[in-house]
Formats: structure tokens, sequence, C-alpha cells
């Protein structure tokens, strides 16, 4: 009789489901049922008159048992936990016959792509993954004790940035923030004792559909690279606060390897470790004081009763993270002394045979190294280098190699701005011309040329830039050439590799057709690289960079494909007006004036009737003008008026 020290398998059958809930309920009916089967069987052998009816009545014992078991078996945490605190859906290991179809959450489409936990340790930031589902509405994880502060970033699918709107809430102050894609929430501290909890409301269809999915996060008294808080809590606690025993059992009742190998009751943490292949496990414990309650979280989830000595339900154990279990040991003497419950924490993961390179791992591949050996550095998971290759760069914070930003061939740092050699194509365009340090471009900045021995960004010296230009002639005919866009795009990315110049210092200037074959001139504007140089490249480095045949390149100074423009004539010594002007002057001169003084003013001056002029003697007029014959006076007119001829008629 008593309290038996292991369950039997009837009972960790169980209590796996409904005995979480119901403990006194649903095991003590199981333990029954298969303690009369075993007392049958018992007087099977000990009577073998009893015959068939007695073999009737075990197998009814034991039918019995199993009918009490199944019933009893559904799922049990949802969730596991990991290092980083990587959380993911424990129904897809489940048996199908524990998975149980729910409903529960408003949206029902996979709106996300990513939801990550930031955690914060003061010096490091890392992101957990979390293995999002719009159908499960409740998320745990257990982050190792350095990660003091944690912050949720969601990324909003493709298609659904218009219609999804989330909002981080903590219930605890009851403070709310609407959230970004891809943007981090504010940070919030992650206790020891209780799990802080996290809810990301969800808003589809411009808010007709809206679920609220919560994610428990409870730090760890156990650190990342396993190693223990120290003095231990168990140390300074009565004896009727501790456990006589504590052990994890897989699902074929092996246990598991425990550290430390023997259970200390003044000792509250443990690690458990199993095989991989081991998907599922239970816990048992047994307290030391009688009237002591015993309680058990997963994951800091809620507590919930656990039997002394009696197994709890099955617990799924993740390929990639821990499973934490906390028995809670609450002894009414020594809560009456102003003791505390007991909390007891064990880590629960897969055997982890690290690699001959590797340190600290977190698998037992090459590939899954944490820390390296000396002289090795990690880089992507593996201890292979005593380096960082040239495309990567150290990090101190993580003591580890990251790739450089994928814009660049080698950098100084993470980012796209932290490049110091950039890859074909591409020049470096610092700030300013004294860093090391600055973003790869294609096109170099407006008043700035690629510069081929430094491959960056310069600004030109004070010289004259000279334009010349490539003439290429290649095999592909000239129509099906001229139609293929992506040829020539092709023919000046690879003209400007051959050269080492920018995209921004060639540029096409004309095709045409050579005899039926695709003929291009490239247009080469460049201050460090005269045409000289282009003339020693070989024709063997042009042909082998080309992806079609080329046949001839020529390059041509800008004299030679513009032509200088035929001379003007000598110009007179003066302009056709001027010479008009002067023609038409002399003409005024030697003609018009003459005709007017000696014609047109005689003419005028017949037509007046004289007027005697001042200082001429009147006398003589009368005598002349006035008693001279009448025919005198009219021959002097007629002559004057060209008469002559009337006048001898007359006369």
């Amino acid at each position: 009789e008593g309290t038996p020290p292991l369950p039997t398998v009837g009972a960790r059958a169980a209590a796996h489901g409904q005995a979480m809930r119901h403990p006194r309920l649903v095991l003590p009916a199981s333990i029954i049922c298969l303690r009369a089967a075993t007392a049958t069987l018992l007087l099977v052998l000990l009577m073998p008159g009893l015959g068939a009816a007695a073999l009737t009545a075990a197998a009814s014992g034991v039918a019995a048992a199993a009918a009490a078991v199944a019933p009893a078996a559904a799922a049990a945490s949802p969730l596991v936990s990991t290092p980083v605190g990587v959380a993911r859906g424990a129904a897809e290991s489940m048996p199908v016959h524990t998975m149980l179809p729910r409903r529960l959450a408003a949206v029902n489409a996979a709106v996300l792509t990513s939801l990550e936990l930031v955690l914060s340790s003061l010096t490091v930031e890392r992101r957990a993954p979390i293995f999002w589902q719009y159908s499960e509405i409740k998320y745990s994880l257990t982050v190792p004790s350095e990660a003091v502060a944690a912050a949720l970033v969601a990324t909003v699918g493709p298609g659904y940035e218009d219609e999804v709107e989330m909002y981080f809430h903590l219930p605890e102050d009851g403070t709310s923030q609407k959230l970004a894609t891809g943007v981090t929430s504010s940070f919030v501290d992650v206790p020891t004792e209780e799990a802080t909890k996290l809810v990301l409301e969800v808003k589809t269809e411009k808010g007709a559909r809206a679920t609220n999915y919560t994610i428990a996060v409870l730090r760890s008294t156990i650190t990342s690279s396993y190693q223990f808080v120290i003095p231990d809590p168990a140390e300074s606690v009565p004896p009727a606060s501790t456990l006589t025993g504590l052990m994890v059992y897989n699902t074929f009742g092996a246990p598991a390897r425990m550290n430390p190998f023997f259970f200390v009751p003044q000792r509250s943490q443990y690690i458990a470790t199993f095989d991989f292949g081991i998907d599922w496990c239970w816990i048992v414990a047994s307290k030391n004081d009688p009237d002591a309650a015993m309680g058990l979280r997963v994951n800091g989830q809620d507590w919930t009763a656990l039997e002394s000595g009696i197994g709890s339900s099955l617990l799924p154990v993740s390929n990639h993270g821990w499973l934490l279990l906390e028995v809670r040991v609450s002894s009414p003497s020594a809560m009456s002394t102003g003791s505390a419950p007991l909390v007891y924490q064990v880590v629960v993961a897969h055997q982890v045979i690290c690699h001959e390179r590797c340190r600290s791992c977190f698998g037992p591949t090459e590939s899954q190294c944490l820390r390296c050996r000396a002289p090795l550095v990690l880089f992507e998971g593996k201890c292979e280098l005593t380096g960082c290759p040239p495309d990567a760069y150290y990090e101190w914070q993580s003591y580890q190699c990251r790739r450089c930003h994928g814009s660049c061939a080698q950098c100084r740092g993470p980012g796209s701005r932290a490049c110091s050699l950039c890859p074909a194509l591409a020049f470096l365009a610092p700030t300013a011309w004294e860093d090391a340090e600055g973003p790869c471009v294609m096109m170099c900045p407006v008043g700035t040329f690629a510069h081929p021995p430094s491959r960056r960004c310069l600004r030109p010296p004070s010289v004259v830039v000279k334009t010349f230009y490539v003439r290429l002639v290649f095999r592909e005919p000239y129509e099906c050439a001229r139609q293929n866009s992506r040829l020539q795009e092709s023919i000046i990315n690879t003209t400007a590799f051959v050269l080492g110049l920018s995209l921004s210092d060639v540029r096409p200037f004309s095709a045409s057709s050579n005899n039926k074959r695709f003929q291009i001139t490239i247009e080469v504007v460049s201050p460090f690289l005269p045409k000289a140089d282009v003339d020693r490249v070989s024709i063997d480095s042009w042909f082998g960079a080309y992806e079609v045949p080329m046949d001839l390149v020529t390059t041509h100074t800008w004299d030679e494909l513009h032509p200088p423009m035929p001379a003007f004539p000598d110009e007179p010594l003066l302009p056709m007006w001027a010479l008009g002007l002067i023609a038409s002057g002399g003409t005024t001169v030697l003609v018009l004036i003459p005709l007017y003084l000696f014609y047109f003013r005689r003419l005028a001056n017949t037509k007046k009737r004289y007027r005697a002029r001042v200082g001429v003697d009147p006398v003589f007029l009368h005598e002349v003008v006035d008693e001279s014959p009448a025919w005198i006076i009219r021959r002097f007119t007629a002559k004057a008026q060209g008469a002559r001829n009337q006048l001898d008629r007359m006369d």
C-alpha cells in the first residue's frame, strides 16, 4: 500500500490530458482497474483451477484499464521553447489520436510571414522566431537567464499590407502600442517568477476580424550555456519545502540523463537530456512533507496540480530548444515560518554531443556550433577557419564572424554602408574621400567618376576630360540584336566591366549594321582612363568577356567620329550692306545733287516773279525791262522756253 515510487504504464497514460485538470478523478480509477487486472492474473497463476473464467476476468480487467486510459489521451502543452526562445506548435508532432480540431481564431489566413521575439541581454540583441499559426492563439516561451527584456516584431505578408492592423498590448500595466510591419515594439522586462504575457492583436478586413495572440515569456534561472544560479535557492529552505525525488522519463519509461547525475533536495536546478528521436516525456516527483501541495508549470503556463509519485501528462520535447518544467512545493509547516514555496526547474532537451571543433553547440553536427575551440572562429555555425573569410567581418559582441551585406565584397561591419570593397560593376562611394567605408553603387554620384585602380568614386582632377569611343562588331545579326534589349544592356555592362568603369561612365552612342552584323559604338567619359590604356587591352580579353562572339574592336577619338565642319570662305573687307550704302551715297552725290542744282532749281526760278535784289539800280530795270521792245522781250522768253522755232514763224 502507499504511494508507489514510480507510476505504472497505465497511470502515465491516464495522466496524459485530463489528468492534469482532474487528477483525483481520473488517476485513482485507472490505478484501481490496473490493480484489479494484476490481482486477477496472480490468481490465475496461484489457482490454475479457475480456468477460463479467471482468464476472462483478467481480460475484462485489462480492457477496463484500457477504457479508463483511452478517454484521457489529450494534448498537453501545445508549445515548446528553446534557449533563444523559439516556440512552435506541438500539434504537428502529436499522435493522431491526440489531435483535436480547434477553431479559436477569427483570423482565417496566414497574414503574417514571420513573428519574432527580440531578446535583449544588455549588451546584445538576439531574435527568436516564433512558429506562428493563425489558428493557434496561445504561445509560451522560456528564455535564458541573460535575456532580461523582450519585444515583439511582426512582418505582414505580401498582399495584406493595406488590410492588416497590428496592436501590441501589455495586460500587466494596460499599455497598448500600434505596430507597423517589421518594426520592433517597446521592450518589457522578463521576470523569473511569473511569465510576462505579451498580446499581439491582429485585425483583418478593416477591423471586421480580430484575434489576440498571447505569448507567455518566462526567464529561466539557467543560462544558455547551462550555467546555474549560485547560491541555489534550495539551500536556504527548510526540509519540508523540498522533494525527496525528481526524475524525467521518456515514453518508453527510460529515465533521462540528468545533470547533476544524482538528485539532491538542496539543489533546485537540473538539466535532463534525451537522445534524438525521443519526442515525448513526463516528469514524476515525490514530496518530503506529506501535507505539502505540489504544482507543475510548463514553459511559464498556468500551474496545475501534481500528485506525489504520479507521472505527469506527456509533454513534447523540441528538437531545437528547451522544455522548461517547474515543480513547486508548498509546505504549510514551512510557510508558517515565513518560508516561500520552493520551485525546482528542469530544462529538458535532446542530448547534444558537440563536434570535436565546437566548444558549445546546439546539435551534434559540425554546423551547429555556438562557440569554437581556439584558435578557430565561428562562422555560420561552423568552426573551420582561424579568421573571417573575405566577405565577412568579426562581431565582438557575439564572438563570431558575420557575413557582409549582399552589396559588399568586403566590409568592416554590418549594413550596406560599411563596405570596404565592392564586387564587379560596383564602386565604393564614401561620404568623404578619406573614408575607408561606404556604400557600393553601380553608378557613381554626380560630380564623381569611377577610379579603376582603387574601385572608388573620386572627384576628377583639374584636367580636361577627353571623350573617346569603343566600337564593337559582333557576329550577331543586326536585325536580331537591334530588337534584343537584354543583349544590348549586357554589352554595355560587360564593356564597363572590362574597362573597370561604372555604368555612369559608359553609355551607348550608336548602333548600326556592318555587313549585316551588329555594330555598336559606346561612348566612354572618364578622367582616369585614357584611350591609350584601352588600346592595350588584348582581343582575347574582349572576346572572352561577351556572351556573343565578337569579330572586331576599335577605339576612336572624338574628332574621328565628329569630323570638323567645312571651312567658311574668306569674308570681304566690307560687308555687302556697307558696299550698298557706299554706292547709294556716291550715286546721290554724283547724280542727284547736280540735277537738283542745275535743273530743278532753275526751272523753279523761271516760274517766280522777278524781284529786284537789294543793291540793283531800279533805273536799269526801267530802261532795260520796261522800255525794251516787245519782240525782244518775247524772244527772250521764247528762248528760255525753247520755242525758237515758233518765234521764227511769228517773225
